[in-house]
């Protein structure tokens, strides 16, 4: 009987020491770690990046607007045999990212990638989630962890739970002042900040200390392991042109072009072999820069690993020095869109120019040949373009498996078109042979893209937590209609809200109703909804309508709401808006959704 007890006392020990993983519940506590605190470390700059990807709930659940189960972000499974976390319990999985030589990993944005290097101080920092198999894109826990260096297990030592309050934070990271009107303001130097000013200021608030400063990179040389470029003066990137072929874009500062004799720009192409992380480079193109800043179309075709590279040379005999920018996503960062009621996904991507479709299938929908026997995916020059007007089609079910590109948890299969790759291209999955119904479409693919987030606004000194409708019941809604990630709206002093979402490519309108306003349909009995396509549009400009007694009541509705739609016949497009009108003039707006994103 002691050995028994003994036995189950070493037992809850064990226990316990594998669950006993430190909580960060601010910013100061993440600063007190010193985790990732120096270049060429990238944890804090993951962590940042996820926090803008989690929704919490008032009741401090968190979920994702993303797939890591289909590998979006490179996300994989993590098996924790050196017990650095909790056990898990039945149907849960960790899953784990940030290893940025994996090649899902370029979906990340170019902050993440930019201390990137052949170091292994660049590439040791991982993030971990813990999620149920269940409940598919909620979060049940976070964690930060980094390898050990030179090897490849994890150190405990800085392995550290993230909770709820420290994600909302990571959020909103900005401190703020109050003017002598008590009017809050962010402490900032800009009116706007895209996601990568944001992070910056994050690292600054964190004291992430940076090897090369602002100040003296110019004065070093960079290695030519290094395939990230870090001054924010410089600028290299590839997009797409008309023709399917490399837009090679640049900035140079005005004082660079000077002090050197001779500067080039090179085209190059990354090989990732299967068996290791290094990376062969063949030039595909040379090209003597004269101007600061210019775009320039190039004859070189379309394709994932595409990498610019500028040469600088103070003399003809003089070794060059090596700048490098980010390497082309052949998906362009856009993550793979649900093909709605399905366990399946398509993905827009370009391969040799050409427009090109992935079809992500788990491996449990076994049967999709049988049920996806008529489906097939148009490819098309806009969005624009009505569902019989596709340039070229493949059925589903003639897509070819790509043997080295599945995950643990889905078969990947894909399709070359011979459509080339422009701005504007589109992907849609149709169910069967009418036109009728689409399941999924493609964000339009984008050449030149620049996307700005606003300032967060400052109220109390702790972030209020999300939107009253970031409720489970109103997320998964999210994974059924394409809303955009956009959870609805409070229409003012009643129990009902407003969601903009798209259908078959056009706009759409849903009402959700509580239940227990029972007398809804007399408080709106004139009141109507607007479809704009611009939100800069006066309310009496709108391009259609409809009353909100004549929406069409929906099967399946919330345990306390019932749900309410209206498919309007205005297209869906970057900017469309809908408005909640109380009565039949057109002064007494109620509410009104965001604009309608690309992306």
């Amino acid at each position: 009987m002691g050995a028994m007890r003994l036995c189950f006392l070493l037992f809850c020990l064990f226990l316990a020491s594998v669950s006993s993983v430190r909580k960060l519940n601010n910013i100061d506590d993440l600063k007190n770690t010193r985790y990732g605190s120096s270049s060429p470390h990238h944890g804090l700059q993951l962590l940042f990046w996820f926090a803008q990807r989690v929704d919490v709930d008032q009741n401090n659940n968190m979920y994702l607007n993303f797939n890591p189960i289909r590998g979006d972000y490179g996300f994989h499974r993590f098996g924790n045999h050196e017990r650095i976390l909790p056990l898990l319990r039945s149907r849960e999985s960790y899953h784990t990212f940030g290893n940025l030589f994996l090649q899902r990993a370029n979906e990340l944005p170019n902050y993440v990638h930019e201390n990137r290097n052949n170091m292994l101080e660049s590439n040791m920092d991982r993030l971990i989630v813990c999620m149920s198999q269940n409940r598919p894109g909620r979060i049940l826990s976070v964690f930060i962890t980094a390898h050990n260096s030179g090897r490849n297990d994890f150190n405990p030592s800085v392995t550290y739970e993230i909770t709820p309050a420290l994600i909302l934070q990571l959020r909103h990271p900005f401190k703020c002042n109050s003017d002598q009107n008590n009017v809050y303001i962010i402490l900032s130097d800009t009116a706007e900040k895209t996601e990568e000013d944001r992070c910056r200021q994050f690292l600054n608030q964190l004291g992430y200390k940076r090897n090369d400063s602002t100040n003296t990179r110019r004065q070093k040389k960079r290695s030519p392991d290094s395939q990230y470029n870090t001054y924010e003066g410089i600028k290299l990137e590839i997009k797409a042109n008309k023709k399917g072929c490399s837009k090679l874009i640049w900035e140079i500062p005005d004082d660079i072009i000077k002090q050197y004799k001779y500067v080039y720009i090179d085209i190059c192409q990354n090989i990732y072999s299967t068996n290791t992380n290094e990376i062969c480079t063949d030039v595909k193109k040379e090209v003597k820069i004269t101007k600061s800043s210019d775009a320039l179309d190039t004859s070189v075709s379309l394709n994932a690993g595409l990498q610019p590279r500028l040469r600088l040379y103070t003399s003809y005999f003089s070794k060059a020095d090596i700048w490098y920018g980010p390497e082309f996503d052949g998906a362009n960062r856009v993550i793979p869109i649900r093909i709605k009621g399905f366990d399946a996904s398509l993905q827009l991507y370009t391969e040799d120019g050409k427009a090109s479709a992935r079809l992500y299938i788990k491996k449990t929908f076994s049967d999709w040949k049988k049920i996806f026997s008529h489906s097939w995916v148009g490819f098309y020059k806009s969005s624009q373009e009505k569902n019989d007007a596709y340039s070229t089609y493949q059925y589903a079910d003639k897509f070819t498996k790509i043997k080295d590109f599945s995950t643990e948890d889905y078969d990947i299969y894909h399709y070359k078109s011979n459509l080339v790759i422009a701005p504007g291209v589109q992907l849609r999955f149709l169910l069967d042979k009418k036109y009728d119904k689409v399941l999924a479409q493609t964000m339009p693919w984008e050449g030149v893209e620049k996307v700005t987030v606003l300032p967060l606004n400052c109220e109390d000194p702790v972030p209020k937590l999300s939107s009253p409708w970031a409720d489970p019941e109103f997320f998964y809604k999210l994974e059924f209609y394409d809303a955009n990630n956009v959870f609805p709206t409070s229409i003012p002093k009643t129990d009902a809200g407003l969601q903009l979402f798209t259908k078959d490519g056009k706009a759409c309108a849903l009402l959700y109703i509580k239940k227990t306003f029972r007398n809804w349909k007399d408080t709106f009995y004139y009141s109507w909804v607007g479809f704009y396509s611009s939100s800069q549009k006066s309310n009496k400009k709108y391009d259609t309508y409809q009353y909100a007694v004549k929406f069409e009541k929906m099967e399946d509705g919330t345990e306390n709401y019932d749900i309410y739609q209206y498919k309007s016949s205005l297209a869906i497009a970057p900017g469309v808006q809908i408005r909640f009108l109380k009565d039949k003039s057109s002064d007494n707006v109620l509410v009104k959704t965001e604009p309608w994103k690309s992306g």
